[in-house]
């Protein structure tokens, strides 16, 4: 191929790239989930019911971000950067609200008991996003995804990379969890067809449970490949069934089933404190 073939090849590649990340969905809700119709009742977000999350690996849709995390010699403290394309930080003006926060970044431990936290860390005038370890994770090997939107084009981006840790010093007090899952159906769980996951749950020692919201919904679900085989996650708000705010409520997310194999399924909700519950989802050939 010739120097001005190869010229041209690369020019027609990078305008059909420009194009096709304008061509995305507008917020964040949008492009995880199809078919964008928001349910608003009481200034809580439902996710509409034709809407459903797919598990995506972010370094696979080469999004024009890159993803740097340091952590402190403890691994007490850990900060960010988003690198644009053009090598500079995005900084807080440059990043919408998405879901009533800037930045949402998911840590997920790398083998042993496969936790996961949920944080939003807090912008520097630097362009360094700084966050708090959660003791659990402290020492771990890490998987980190983030998720935000860009404040010029309204895209979402999603950036993932991966943190060696040194080891804590400390064993970390793990606290129990309050709240139940009493069950969780799914309406397939066969890999590649559209799925409702049905999520019912229980207050202490079985008393109602009140959900509140989080973060503009009655909860955000996040999912991950148990084995590692699949780097990847999906991040997931509720639909809309009716059964969300009954004594022991039945929250409702829709998922374009991933390839084979068995998921951490890590539920974020609220009562008045937050809370993290996980269950496993097995996806079938």
């Amino acid at each position: 191929m010739t120097p001005r073939r190869q010229i041209l090849l690369i020019s027609v590649l990078a305008v059909a790239a420009f194009f096709g990340l304008r061509a995305l969905p507008d917020t964040q809700c949008a492009f995880l989930h199809a078919d964008h119709q928001p349910i608003i009742v009481g200034e809580v977000e439902f996710c509409g019911v034709n809407e459903e999350a797919n598990f995506y690996s972010p370094k696979a849709l080469q999004f024009p971000v890159e993803l740097k995390v340091a952590l402190s010699a403890d691994g007490a403290k850990g900060e960010l950067s988003l690198i644009k394309d053009d090598g500079q930080p995005y900084l807080v003006n440059e990043i919408a609200l998405s879901h009533t926060r800037k930045v949402h970044l998911h840590l997920r431990q790398a083998g042993g008991k496969r936790d996961y936290a949920h944080l939003h860390p807090v912008p520097g005038d630097d362009g360094f996003w700084r966050f708090d370890m959660p003791a659990r994770l402290r020492g771990s090997d890490l998987e980190v995804y983030v998720d935000f939107a860009d404040a010029r084009t309204s895209r979402v981006m999603l950036a993932q990379t991966e943190v060696k840790a040194s080891p804590a010093a400390f064993d970390a007090f793990v606290v129990p969890s309050r709240n139940v899952i009493l069950s969780m159906q799914a309406s397939s769980t066969v890999a590649g067809t559209s799925a409702a996951l049905r999520i019912k749950l229980s207050g202490p020692e079985g008393k109602p449970l009140k959900l509140k919201p989080i973060m503009g919904a009655l909860g955000h679900m996040v999912v991950f490949s148990a084995d590692r085989r699949l780097a990847g996650y999906a991040h997931m708000h509720p639909t809309l069934e009716g059964g969300e705010y009954a004594p022991n409520p039945t929250l409702s997310f829709r998922l374009r089933l991933p390839p084979p194999g068995t998921y951490d399924l890590w539920l974020n909700l609220n009562d008045g404190q937050e809370e993290l519950l996980r269950t496993t989802l097995v996806v079938t050939p």
